[in-house]
């Protein structure tokens, strides 16, 4: 776990760091051939190499047509040059060669357990116990599709819940569509945990609400993750915050870790906690509290290296507290997909930011379970570009930001 910054400390990271890149470690690299044109490449020394990319999906995404309830003439979630666009995004990915994905949140659309065109792809929903069922069918879907695209491109995901893989905020109020939200996220948990198998993480807030969505797992020896579920369902609606059995079990893991002696701590959620933060196309959800949350003091307090987030479908980086915070990720349909990958050495972590540019071939809405919405017909035509840099030192100093990385202030 990263140690409290002193003069000395900062002064050996900032000395072993510039060593090294005047060694040339972890070089930019030019335009190539190849499709890694402006890929920051790893050097032989790397300990660890680790994806960020939250919001990949934010859509429903998968060919209906073998659903029980699909009739010719239906509407589908899905196009070949989606299927192609998804592919073009994760074969770069994976061309990275990391050793986990992480996706902070919004892998699918969620709007189910309504079905407003009246399709009955995945059953009737005139009742709530049909409604529930439904829902059920759809998350076993779309989430499976998900579970079975990044297996098939050997990519070990570590997801986190966000507010669509709970049926999409708001939900609070009064009205039968959110309650039903509300009272069904148990289930919208449930079927985002068998599919991505978050039962084989033994380190879990049991007997809480999130005990099959938070979890923590030793990445590597060096590397602790934890994933949170930074939502709080109540009664009568959802706060988005880390409170009460999660919270005390987050403190336990970070004591743990720190008493190990582990060197980097990594957290992942799906919202912002500082702001502010870039937003667009998104409705900007953020933690209760920000710095001032229980959850954030936690970090500052046991010394959290990264905290890295979603939601708000582009990238910043922010500090407090000791604590770095990175929000980045863009939905693939929004034909401005990004990702980061970060190199974890002893001394540092080296981030990389990566976007692609992508076209829209044709407006073409596809069916996202309640009605049209979002696009199928879209194009990624060539590689990323890198619009960020920066390395993360282990004493928590944010060394040379470029682009979206650069401090943020709003």
């Amino acid at each position: 776990m990263r140690r409290r910054p002193t003069r000395t400390t900062i002064a050996t990271a900032l000395g072993v760091l510039l060593a090294g890149l005047g060694a040339g470690l972890a070089p930019l690299a030019t335009a190539s051939g190849d499709g890694t044109a402006g890929i920051r490449q790893a050097s032989a020394t790397t300990a660890y190499r680790f994806v960020a990319a939250p919001d990949i999906f934010n859509q429903d995404i998968g060919d209906v047509r073998g659903q029980a309830g699909w009739q010719p003439g239906d509407p589908n979630s899905w196009t070949p040059q989606l299927g192609t666009a998804v592919d073009t995004v994760l074969d770069e990915i994976a061309g990275q060669h990391p050793r986990s994905l992480l996706v902070a949140g919004d892998l699918v659309e969620g709007h189910w357990g309504r079905d407003d065109m009246g399709t009955g792809i995945f059953g009737p929903t005139g009742t709530v116990a049909e409604r529930a069922a439904s829902l059920r069918r759809a998350g076993e879907f779309y989430h499976g599709q998900n579970a079975q695209r990044f297996a098939a491109h050997g990519l070990d995901l570590y997801p986190a819940v966000g507010d669509h893989d709970l049926g999409d905020n708001p939900w609070d109020g009064t009205s039968a569509r959110l309650r039903f939200k509300r009272h069904h996220a148990g289930l919208f948990r449930s079927v985002f945990a068998q599919a991505y198998d978050t039962a084989r993480f033994a380190n879990r807030p049991f007997g809480t609400q999130w005990q099959d969505t938070a979890y923590a797992t030793q990445l590597s020896p060096d590397i602790l993750l934890v994933t949170l579920d930074v939502f709080h369902v109540t009664g009568s609606g959802v706060r988005n915050e880390v409170v009460g059995g999660q919270l005390a079990w987050l403190e336990g893991v970070l004591a743990d870790a720190r008493d190990r002696g582990v060197p980097w701590v990594v957290v992942q959620g799906h919202v912002p906690v500082l702001e502010p933060v870039r937003v667009r196309n998104s409705s900007g959800l953020s933690l209760l509290g920000g710095e001032d949350s229980p959850l954030w003091r936690t970090l500052s307090r046991y010394g959290v290296d990264l905290y890295l987030c979603g939601e708000v479908h582009d990238t910043s980086m922010r500090q407090a507290g000791g604590v770095t915070q990175i929000a980045t990720g863009t939905p693939i349909y929004l034909r401005r997909a990004s990702y980061l990958t970060a190199d974890v050495y002893a001394d540092r972590m080296d981030l990389t930011v990566h976007e692609f540019a992508g076209v829209l071939t044709s407006a073409h809405p596809i069916w996202q379970g309640s009605n049209l919405k979002t696009q199928g017909d879209l194009s990624y035509p060539s590689a990323s570009s890198v619009v960020a840099t920066m390395t993360l030192t282990a004493a928590g100093q944010a060394v040379a930001p470029t682009g979206k990385l650069a401090p943020y202030a709003g």
